[in-house]
């Protein structure tokens, strides 16, 4: 298998490594001034100390490359690196600011390099740390390289006036940075505030409004997946369609509001009925059954041949004839009729759906409050909502 430098499978992991080879091309930018400093003279540690250098820069860039590639660095807090990338980058610049004699240009631009690298990645208290213990190590670099006796020169004294600017250019960035920081973490708020509404928003888009259940929608979808889960491993499964029995009385007799009583109070009996069921329990139940239509409802049972789907169903059956509904216009006595089809090999949804439809109409013809298995083939009979047949 071949290797991938920068890994396509992991956004947030090829991000790190893009980003720490940026900071590698940045690092090579300044061979070449070191290079013609050291050749004028004006770096006085000569082409063994240019070598050395170079090769410190490049063997720990590549350290911090191979953890970060590697995921070694994943065991720290902060997986990038930042702070001991940009420590040795500026003790790299200090030591260059060390030798320099007439280039000191060459080691600040390192240090405002190495800094900068840090602005989009750390906190302000991070990046205040990390300037004042620069500021601190650079005054203490200043000292050991001038002397008492030649700090009246004004070789010190320009010295100075860099050490002045590297100061204020240091706290500079740690305000940009800290701008910076409140940006990022204000984007990953409305970031997370926008997942969370877009989690609500699809949850409501395949939800019931009436019921809580999930609706067709969803439910088509889910039958989609179950169809090509079980062509490709051969996994049973069975189709069944509820349909309360008589609903339009319950319309008629008590009005449109007490109906909607009734779906919820159903909707709920069989969805907490089902919470204890184990044949359905380890299927996901609460994504598999949903308010199909109307008074009708849809439940998906993964794994279940025939036979285990109608104990299934008898149980739900039972549960439902256990105690009435109450409603605001008294309890009301609920039953329901079902349809079970068992999944036959190449077949499509819309023939699944036809098969279970027809059981369906057979549980009503034969006197409602019943459970029918369905056919291994659709006859040619016309859809359920086309019969003359009191649901």
């Amino acid at each position: 298998m071949r290797y991938q430098l920068i890994p396509q499978g992991d956004p947030l992991l090829a991000m790190r490594v893009k980003r720490q080879l940026m900071g590698f091309i940045s690092g090579f930018m300044f061979i070449v001034p070191i290079a013609i400093s050291v050749q004028q003279g004006w770096i006085t540690f000569g082409y063994r100390g240019f070598v050395l250098l170079v090769a410190a820069s490049v063997s720990t860039n590549l350290a911090y490359l191979l953890a970060i590639r590697s995921r070694f660095s994943e065991h720290f807090r902060d997986p990038t690196l930042v702070i001991p990338q940009v420590l040795t980058a500026a003790a790299l610049a200090m030591i260059t600011a060390y030798f320099s004699e007439q280039a000191t240009i060459v080691p600040l631009a390192l240090f405002f390099s190495a800094f900068f690298f840090g602005v989009f990645s750390l906190g302000m208290r991070q990046y205040v740390m990390l300037a004042v213990v620069a500021i601190a190590a650079y005054g203490a670099m200043l000292a050991l390289k001038f002397p008492p006796a030649t700090r009246g020169t004004d070789a010190f004294r320009l010295e100075l006036l860099d050490y002045m600017v590297l100061a204020m250019i240091l706290v500079w960035m740690s305000l940009l940075g800290s701008y910076v920081g409140s940006l990022r973490a204000r984007l990953s708020g409305q970031k997370s505030e926008l997942a969370a509404a877009l989690s609500r928003l699809k949850e409501v888009s395949i939800r019931d409004e009436l019921t809580g259940l999930h609706n067709r929608r969803h439910l088509m979808e889910t039958l989609d997946q179950q169809m090509e889960r079980a062509t490709r491993h051969d996994e049973p499964f069975s189709l069944c369609i509820l349909d309360l029995d008589l609903f339009k009385q319950v319309n008629d007799t008590h009005g449109h509001l007490v109906g909607d009583e009734v779906l919820r109070a159903f909707a709920e009996r069989i969805r907490s009925h089902m919470r204890g069921m184990d044949s359905i329990g380890r299927n996901s139940a609460g994504s598999t059954f949903g308010r199909f239509g109307g008074e009708e409802f849809l439940l998906l049972l993964p794994y279940a041949e025939s036979t285990g789907a109608m104990a299934c169903l008898e149980r739900l059956m039972t549960a439902t004839r256990s105690r009435p509904f109450a409603t605001s216009a008294g309890e009301l006595d609920v039953s329901f009729s079902a349809g079970i089809a068992h999944h036959q090999p190449g077949e499509t949804v819309a023939v699944l759906i036809q098969r279970a439809d027809e059981a369906l109409y057979r549980a009503k013809s034969d006197g409602r409050d019943r459970v029918v298995v369905a056919d291994a083939r659709p006859s040619t009979m016309p859809a359920v909502t086309d019969r003359p047949v009191a649901r």
